[in-house]
């Protein structure tokens, strides 16, 4: 007879792969990027914005 530890493993086994083949019935399986139209602009990749002060030493503070 089997131990009511091994039903429930079971159980929750059997559980969790029903749900894991209902979430993959409903995922598409694939992307399809949009075709690109013939108005499309290029994206342009632009380098992170650095701050004015790049490279000069933080200014002091004074805690009063």
């Amino acid at each position: 007879m089997a131990s009511w530890k091994k039903i429930r493993a079971g159980t929750a086994f059997v559980a969790a792969t029903l749900t894991t083949a209902a979430v993959l019935a409903m995922a598409p399986m694939h992307h399809v990027a949009p075709p690109i139209g013939p108005s499309a602009k290029p994206v342009k990749l632009t380098p992170p914005l650095m701050p004015a002060e790049a490279g000069k030493p933080l200014p002091k503070t004074i805690l009063a």
